[in-house]
């Protein structure tokens, strides 16, 4: 079961990809298989909503259950972000997560990053990393 804040729940399907701040900081992954940072999502199945989309692959690649929220934008490869928010107990003093054991993706670090930070080549697709700044911006801390 997927959650998304009541208010927001669309019925759009297809890939999806959740943004997820804490204060100035973005949660990042890094994939085995890629160069370059990313934030976490992926293909949706078989008529699932984009927002289901966004939560089952951020809980299949970070194990955070995160509340999916309101829509920012599509990126250029046709993924829907979502600003996605974590329980308040998720604070900037950790800046690294462990991959859960359990999970079967190619993710192998959860970070967070301040994306203004970031270089074009630290990111996987850099051409999506002005829009996802300008995202940022949008969701308040």
């Amino acid at each position: 079961m997927c959650r998304v804040e009541a208010q927001q729940r669309e019925s759009n399907v297809g890939g999806a990809a959740c943004l997820i701040k804490i204060d100035k900081w973005l949660v990042t992954t890094a994939n085995r298989h890629s160069s370059g940072l990313d934030i976490p999502g992926g293909a949706g199945q078989n008529g699932e909503s984009a927002q289901c989309t966004a939560h089952r692959h951020t809980w299949e690649q970070t194990g955070f259950n995160v509340e999916v929220g309101r829509y920012l934008g599509q990126t250029d490869s046709g993924l829907r972000v979502y600003h996605c928010r974590l329980p308040p107990a998720f604070t900037p003093e950790l800046k690294t997560y462990p991959v859960p054991e359990w999970v079967e993706s190619d993710i192998s670090s959860i970070q967070l990053s301040n994306p203004f930070e970031l270089e074009l080549r630290d990111w996987q697709r850099d051409k999506e990393l002005i829009e996802l700044r300008e995202w940022f911006n949008k969701v308040p801390e």
